[in-house]
């Protein structure tokens, strides 16, 4: 079983979702810090204008026609804005640990599987063996009535009801034999093994595992009380939301425009290019305080609609320990009643084996029928299913913690 358990585990088909939902919170995290830096970025543009206007030279209307372009650099970064960088870290790690309890919770779910399936084999395993044995008790049963046809004692209707209970019992064979194989095909599914692959399932390997299931409320418990911690990280992160925040801008740029004249020259030409975007560069910097003034009760709705839903999450978390604990209740009180039926069974099963024991020595001399000695046999091998599923219940129910 501890085989299985460690290829379901390393079978990452099964839990593709959750690794995926995991890995993105962790990139998201690890980019957050990059929010602190300040961005850059580059602009250019061009522009055209044309139309009349009044020549301050000859104080006429004249017809003229502008080109310009201008290009620069230009920076920003936050310095305060009510330490939301604080708080959307601490939900980005806190989804971290939510794609950690998701994947948790899913290998739970998946141990729990092979676990129930790996006792359902064994359960199938053994009941393929008493098959078996009866089997072989059927042909012992035969071959005492050929003796008593001899002697006279019996007639042959008894040896056509026993062929007839080896005949059910050997189609019973044949069904928990597909029974089997239909498991293993779904036991290969999950631990990810060809699925016509056969195994030899070993019954006292249940009780040696090292991966023990857990109940599913353990981690719907924490993952209610994450919950709790991510909302109260939204309602501080909205909160730095209504507060004032401040930024640091800065730029760097120049341009060029058909509009510059060097009136220095006669003619009064357009300044080159070159000349231009080295004696038109400028610089600035500033800082920029925002401060929220109404946001139409935004802020308000967010805290009452928090409220609420804190009030909802702590009765959840209040109802799901409740149902813990009555789930580990519930189990000891499985685990006492088995153990007892398993007592009581044994008992049980020790007398119907004497009874029919002797009931066999008895059909042997003749002295009882054949329908009695069925019933007898029958009764204890019934008993001993029963007991041998018991003994795998009591097993898994030892598997929780």
């Amino acid at each position: 079983m501890q085989t299985c358990l460690d290829k379901a585990q390393a079978n990452n088909a099964l839990f593709a979702s959750q690794y995926s939902t995991f890995r993105t919170a962790q990139i998201e995290r690890n980019f957050h810090n990059w929010t602190l830096l300040p961005n850059l970025s580059a602009y250019t543009g061009f522009n055209t204008s044309f139309g009349r206007r009044l020549d301050p030279f000859t104080n006429t209307f004249a017809t003229t026609s502008v080109n310009s372009h201008s290009l620069g650099l230009n920076s920003s970064m936050v310095i305060f804005n009510g330490l939301n960088f604080v708080y959307k870290k601490n939900l980005l790690n806190m989804a971290i640990r939510k794609g950690e309890i998701s994947t948790k919770s899913k290998q739970n779910e998946i141990t729990i599987q092979i676990i129930e399936l790996y006792v359902d084999l064994c359960k199938l395993v053994k009941q393929v063996e008493f098959a078996k044995i009866r089997i072989e008790k059927y042909e012992q049963i035969q071959a005492i009535q050929r003796l008593l046809i001899h002697g006279g004692k019996i007639n042959e209707v008894d040896t056509l009801k026993s062929h007839n209970s080896l005949l059910n019992e050997q189609t019973l064979l044949i069904g928990l034999e597909m029974d089997i194989r239909i498991k293993t095909v779904d036991l290969n599914y999950l631990i990810d093994e060809p699925l016509t692959t056969r195994h030899i399932y070993a019954l006292e390997s249940v009780s040696q595992i090292t991966i023990r299931p857990q109940f599913l409320e353990n981690f719907t418990l924490e993952q209610l009380e994450l919950d709790k911690d991510i909302a109260e990280n939204q309602l501080k992160s909205d909160r730095s939301g209504i507060l004032p925040n401040l930024a640091l801008n800065g730029l760097l740029g120049t341009g060029f425009s058909t509009n510059n004249k060097d009136y220095v020259i006669a003619g009064n030409p357009t300044k080159s290019y070159r000349d231009q975007i080295s004696q038109n560069l400028y610089e600035g910097i500033g800082l920029y305080l925002n401060i929220p003034i109404f946001n139409r009760g935004e802020w308000l709705k967010t805290k009452q609609l928090y409220n609420v839903k804190q009030s909802e999450r702590t009765s959840a978390i209040a109802q799901t320990e409740m149902l813990l604990e009555k789930q580990k209740l519930e189990l000891e009180q499985k685990r006492i009643k088995s153990r007892s039926e398993q007592e009581l069974t044994k008992q049980i099963s020790d007398n119907l084996r004497a009874i029919y024991d002797k009931t066999i020595l008895l059909y042997s001399e003749g002295r009882t029928t054949y329908v009695e000695l069925e019933t007898a046999f029958m009764e204890w091998q019934t008993k001993l299913v029963v007991l041998e599923n018991l003994k795998l219940d009591s097993e898994l129910l030892s598997l929780y913690e």
